[in-house]
């Protein structure tokens, strides 16, 4: 599932007359960028929630000519990240599902991710990266096995480097199914540290490389000179 509901405040001017999801990267939309992402690393079937301008991104999702099945819930109100996925969990199967956030550029390979959260039966697995940029950003304390002790939500007293949350999961559906239908709650805050209060195992696996965030005009401008150096070569 793609998380495509936000109004994309951080862009400024922007956000009002685009969906964060369809900012241009590279001279395509940034959601057709994340589906091309999800297809070639086997997914066959995409969900993306909607709310901000939700005609444009149900527009996209009709002239979408691609080898995925693209399918999106429009959400009343804002729900967050992890109500926006308890919206749409009638779409998403009983088998564990990815949660890509709308606004990250990611090209890190899904199968170990994956793997590691099959291999230890885990209720959701994390994608994160290090770094000492944490400013706005939600961060992740492990163990020496990568499970996940601690989420903290934009708290800059953490040390540096830290691991911060990437926007992208692995969750298994009852993580979500509990949760009261049309009420706002995020991941980050609200249901992963109830999970682990509640003793369940939430791993963290480490990316190589971090993740673009465009949600802001410097993330989106970072974007977009990627995408212009890899048309140069």
């Amino acid at each position: 599932m793609i998380l495509g509901a936000g109004r994309g405040t951080r862009l400024a001017s922007m956000g009002l007359t685009v969906p964060k999801v369809l900012v241009e990267i590279g001279d395509r939309p940034l959601l057709e960028r994340q589906v091309e992402y999800l297809r070639g690393e086997g997914i066959e079937r995409v969900v993306v929630n909607a709310h901000h301008l939700a005609e444009a991104i149900e527009s996209f999702a009709r002239g979408y000519r691609g080898d995925v099945d693209v399918t999106v819930v429009r959400e009343p109100v804002l729900l967050g990240t992890a109500g926006g996925v308890r919206n749409a969990l009638d779409r998403l199967g009983d088998d564990p599902f990815f949660v890509l956030y709308g606004d990250v550029v990611v090209d890190a390979p899904l199968e170990p991710l994956a793997r590691a959260h099959l291999g230890r039966g885990a209720a959701a697995t994390v994608a994160v990266y290090e770094t000492d940029d944490i400013e706005g950003k939600g961060t992740v304390e492990v163990d020496g096995d990568d499970r996940v002790l601690r989420f903290a939500e934009k708290d800059p007293t953490v040390p540096t480097p830290a691991l911060v949350n990437a926007g992208l999961y692995l969750v298994d559906p009852d993580l979500v199914a509990a949760l009261p239908p049309g009420e706002e709650r995020d991941f980050g805050h609200d249901v992963f540290p109830a999970a682990l209060r509640a003793g369940r195992r939430i791993l963290a696996h480490r990316l190589p490389a971090p993740v673009i965030d465009v949600g802001t005009p410097a993330g989106l401008a970072q974007a977009r000179r990627a995408a212009a150096g890899r048309g140069a070569g």
